[in-house]
């Protein structure tokens, strides 16, 4: 008899145990956290415009959206921005700019690039040619060199 009771207590264990047994499984959602970083687009910081006035230490540039921006080619931290192609009044540039938009980050002469490929994009002062990213090695009228 004791046997019995024992036994049917741990038929009721194993029931009670399994009682909610059909939850259906819920998704993770790592893989769409994963997924959706992935297609995050990155923020374009680039500014587009024609250059106005320039001097030995100075860039001017009226962007698209009408600003005048009145830029050193120096950072305060005494590095110089990075200048791909010829400086030229009225031509358009690409720029990327430091220190609260007061010194040129990257720029690169839109006017000169077009002469070589209309296949491109600027993305946050990097060049990208047929889709992939590429620096700029050497940028002038006649010549365009990438790695």
């Amino acid at each position: 008899m004791k046997q019995f009771w024992i036994g049917v207590t741990a038929i009721l264990l194993v029931l009670t145990a399994c009682k909610g047994g059909n939850k259906p499984v819920q998704a993770t959602t790592e893989k769409a956290d994963i997924d959706s970083t992935l297609t995050e687009q990155v923020k374009d910081s680039t500014i587009y415009g024609t250059s106005e006035e320039f001097g030995m230490s100075t860039f001017t540039l009226i962007a698209d959206e009408g600003d005048t921006l009145f830029l050193t080619r120096t950072a305060e931290d005494g590095t110089d921005g990075k200048i791909y192609g010829d400086l030229k009044e009225g031509e358009r540039y690409a720029l990327t700019t430091r220190d609260n938009r007061e010194a040129i980050g990257v720029l690169i002469n839109l006017t000169q690039l077009e002469k070589h490929t209309k296949d491109y994009k600027v993305c946050n002062g990097q060049l990208i040619l047929h889709g992939d990213t590429v620096e700029i090695e050497k940028l002038t009228d006649k010549e365009l060199k990438t790695k």
